[in-house]
């Protein structure tokens, strides 16, 4: 029974056991996965373990389209470019609008098919004219001279140009828009409800009202409201409206005016709250009146209380992005405007753009974007999103739009998107993958123009950003354009999967394209029943395999794995539009490696725990790791690597030792070069050797690691911290105080166990050692305590505070090499910055042989740390060289004379 029991304990922590445990926790975090998916909405990510898991998806398609690398677009989509040549040529911007007016007049004179503007002209815009007539009207001035200046006014006025080139090309133009408030809208039913009314009532809703929105909504999940309750809501807000007003009084001024429009928005939202229960008793007493106006056949509610219950249990939330506070163009533009979109772009949690809302919802009134908009408006097309209830999330959401043809009500295209009516956009590349043309070009009259695109060059094998010369007219023929900024300065720049600072215009088109082209990306529709299959096999025969093979034949399958993993999904689903979520398999085979190789190394490498003890008495614990990882290594000769070395020494130890006898020399010696050991191995550091009362150190061997420059700067830091402790110890005890310098250089250098056959230490050589044992000994030139090299400031600039002291040209070198003084990690105190601040201002200018301006810069640094050394020598060396200029051909390189 024992034996049998033994046998039954050996199996289930068998690796295959483990890696089967593995399979089985991971496939159902798959299946939880794709249950919660549904429910994360990309605005608000930050729903637990989903949401993080959703953000790796995200980032693997960011991914994946870097490896698809950049597409060719099709011919008929372009920028019309506010650009810096338009800005030299034109003017600042914003320009007056008749410059635009005559800039679309001029485009749809030579064919151009649509302008969408991602530009908003909220604001009338000063005419100057205006102004002068205004004044002489009040002066009471009239006859031919106030005509002329009325007939001035007027044809100054760019908003009337602008505006009625807007109406002169209704059919051919998408005027841009944005919303403010982007809240989630999870109100309760009523509160919903009552804010449709409130949109109703605003001017934006007016404006919205008399164009051609070319959506067809159809909610069938909204529930009923009679006619004369609806009455009765909108007369109690009108009330509560003209109660504020009255309280308010007549506004004074603008500013007046909107606080008081900001009071009027408040108090109707709080009255959102309640309204449907406000009126209860009132509407309960005269219920027959209401049933009386509807009809019987379909509205059979008995009292109002039956009617409001029934309201909000079919009221459902609605998933679709909601928008308020619209902001459009101005009423002398907009009066003949038949098309407006929204341009608002909305950001992902990491700041990336993936996706257009192709609608959003104010109310219950629904609002195209602008790539939407453009598409439906240049083709005659209509659009119908699908409207579903879906009972896992209890929400109202969307499946796809429908694109019809206005004339023949056929169905032209579905257009895939999320729940939310997202468009995943499948970028073309990075930044002008599209035809880029300047408004300079455009107003110009020369027939030609210089466009700006990405190509391909057949020769390099790359895509590279172009300039070529176009005729005009042929180039703008049958063109949609997408009107937006694109000049340093004015225009935003967002980030995306192919680049970080990309045009946000071009984010509308990338998504055009992909409308038009009709290249989506789309899901498989039995991905969440697939990918837990392909789990539970996949892990069974990587379970199996990984326990069997050694640890180089284990990484080679689970190398190979991931790579034919991401070779399959690129090849035949990613490059042909289809995202999958292709964490789940790379997730799988990533911990079955590592869980098994690690448990693996835990039950299999126990016997080396006693020749690890053994060896720790004598080596330092990092070479007693490369041993036992790799025993060539112990072998005379050695590798190149790049490493940081560190070297410290005492100040006058001569002078010390000459003080104490052999005994306490040593005892002082030895409590001095144990703490400063330790610090070294604490930082991953290995101790070369000790030279007296000197350390020598290096960082990033035999175990490598990249941040090796990092652990060094820190070691030299805490070095110091422990010497002030040490120097504490020694005054109480009567002992000499010690002072330290430290030198740290990163560079190649040879590395290993080097030596004769019979003596051998693990050590480092090469120029890059000689380096860093000559800036400890220059920290007496500068009165510092840790010099580095520029080699190693690169290597940690980001993470110290450093300052750069000096070039200098070492003996035996004939380039001059930067040196900077190390003095914190991450923050400093005030006066430290204030005085590198003012040190490095003069510093430059002695360099620019500025003698004065650098006398003052030093002499304000050492006002506000009076001991600061290095300040105090370029201050003698400013007054040196303005009673003695230095030669000519002077470099500012200082040449050290000894080792």
């Amino acid at each position: 029974m024992k034996q049998q029991w033994k046998k039954y304990l050996a199996f289930l922590i068998h690796p295959i056991a483990i890696g089967l445990y593995l399979t089985v926790i991971l496939t159902q975090m798959t299946i939880h996965y794709y249950a919660m998916a549904s429910s994360v909405r990309e605005a608000d990510q930050d729903q637990g373990l989903t949401g993080v898991l959703y953000m790796f998806h995200q980032k693997s398609i960011d991914y994946r389209l870097r490896i698809r690398g950049p597409q060719k677009v099709s011919n008929n989509l372009a920028l019309l470019a506010v650009d810096e040549r338009a800005v030299a040529t034109i003017g600042r911007w914003p320009w007056s609008r008749d410059v635009i007016a005559k800039g679309m007049d001029k485009a749809f004179q030579m064919g151009a098919k649509l302008i969408a503007f991602d530009i908003i002209f909220s604001e009338p815009q000063l005419n100057p004219a205006q102004q002068v007539y205004d004044k002489v009207k009040t002066s009471g001035i009239s006859g031919p001279v106030g005509g002329v200046l009325q007939s001035l006014t007027e044809q100054m006025d760019s908003d009337r140009v602008l505006g009625e080139s807007f109406a002169k090309h209704a059919d051919k133009i998408v005027a841009g828009a944005f919303f403010n408030n982007t809240q989630g809208a999870r109100w309760a039913p009523e509160t919903e409800f009552c804010r449709d009314l409130i949109y109703k009532r605003s001017p934006a809703a007016k404006q919205w009202d008399h164009e051609e929105v070319l959506l067809s909504v159809n909610d069938k999940y909204l529930p009923h409201v009679p006619k004369a309750l609806l009455d009765v809501f909108a007369n109690a807000l009108s009330e509560k409206e003209k109660a504020v007003r009255d309280a308010f009084g007549a506004p004074k001024n603008k500013n007046d005016e909107v606080v008081l429009e900001d009071k009027i928005q408040k108090e109707l939202h709080d009255t959102c709250d309640t309204i449907l229960t406000d009126f209860r008793d009132g509407l309960a007493e005269h219920w027959d009146a209401v049933v009386s106006q509807e009809d019987p056949k379909t509205f059979k509610y008995a009292t109002y209380d039956a009617w409001l219950e029934d309201f909000r249990n079919r009221s459902f939330p609605n998933s679709i992005p909601y928008g308020d506070d619209w902001v459009l163009n101005t009423p002398e533009i907009a009066k003949g405007t038949k098309h407006t979109a929204y341009f608002n772009t909305e950001q992902d949690p990491d700041g990336t753009i993936r996706s257009k809302a192709l609608i959003v919802r104010t109310g219950n009134s629904y609002f195209p974007g602008l790539s939407l908009k453009a598409y439906l408006v240049a083709n005659n097309y209509n659009a119908s999103p699908t409207i579903s209830y879906n009972p896992t999330t209890q929400e109202k959401e969307i499946s796809d739009f429908e694109i019809t043809n206005n004339e023949t009500g056929d169905t032209v295209t579905r257009i895939p998107t999320d729940r939310q009516g997202k468009l995943l956009i499948n970028y073309a590349g990075p930044d002008q993958m599209f035809p880029y043309l300047s408004f300079a070009d455009l107003l110009s009259d020369s027939p030609d123009a210089e466009v700006y695109q990405q190509v391909f060059d057949p020769q390099t094998k790359r895509w590279e950003k172009k300039s070529f010369k176009v005729k005009k007219a042929e180039f703008i023929k049958d063109k949609v354009f997408i009107a937006g900024a694109t000049a340093t300065g004015i225009y935003d720049l967002r980030v995306t999967p192919f680049q970080e600072n990309f045009p946000g215009t071009e984010t509308h088109l990338n998504a055009l394209e992909n409308i038009m082209q009709g290249n989506f990306f789309r899901t498989l529709p039995n991905e969440a029943m697939g990918m837990p299959l392909l789990m539970a096999v996949l892990g069974l025969i990587l379970s199996i395999a990984l326990s069997y093979l050694g640890a180089v034949w284990g990484l080679v399958l689970a190398a190979a794995s991931l790579m034919g993993t991401a070779w399959i999904d690129q090849h035949f689903l990613f490059n042909k539009g289809i995202v999958v979520s292709i964490i789940w398999p790379i997730f799988l085979i990533s911990t079955l490696y590592v869980a098994l190789t690690f448990y693996r190394y835990l039950t299999e490498e126990r016997n080396k725990k006693e020749l690890r003890q053994t060896f720790q008495k004598y080596v330092s614990p990092a070479i007693v790791e490369e041993i036992l990882a790799h025993p060539d290594n112990i072998e005379l000769g050695g590798r190149k690597a790049n490493l940081t070395v560190f070297f410290s020494d005492v100040r006058g130890f001569t002078t010390i030792s000459e003080k104490l006898d052999p005994h306490a020399l040593s005892d002082l010696l030895n409590s001095y070069l144990t703490p400063m050991t330790e610090i070294v191995f604490k930082n991953q550091g290995t101790l070369d050797k000790y030279m007296g009362d000197a350390i020598m150190a290096f960082f990033g061997a035999p175990i490598t690691y990249k941040d090796h420059a990092k652990y060094a700067c820190r070691c030299a830091l805490q070095s110091l911290v422990k010497l002030k402790e040490l120097q504490a110890e020694y005054e109480k005890r009567g002992l000499p105080t010690i002072d330290i310098g430290i030198g740290l250089n990163t560079g190649d250098v040879n590395v290993g166990n080097m030596g004769s056959q019979t003596v051998r230490s693990y050590t480092v050589m090469g120029d890059a050692v000689n380096l860093a044992s000559r800036l400890e000994g220059i920290n007496k030139q500068y009165g510092t305590r840790i010099i580095m090299s520029e080699f190693t400031y690169k290597e940690v600039k980001d993470n110290f505070v450093c300052r750069e002291v000096d070039w200098v040209r070492v003996k035996g070198k004939v380039l001059p090499v930067k040196i900077f003084e190390l003095i914190a990690e991450e923050k400093v105190p005030s006066t430290v910055t204030e005085t590198i601040k003012w040190f490095q201002e003069g510093y430059q200018y002695y360099h620019e042989k500025n003698w004065q301006p650098g006398l003052e810069a030093f002499t304000k640094a050492l006002a506000i740390t009076p001991d600061d050394e290095v300040s105090k020598l370029y201050l003698q060396r400013c007054q040196d060289y303005l009673l003695e200029p230095p030669e000519d051909g002077w470099d500012g390189v200082f040449v050290m004379k000894t080792k």
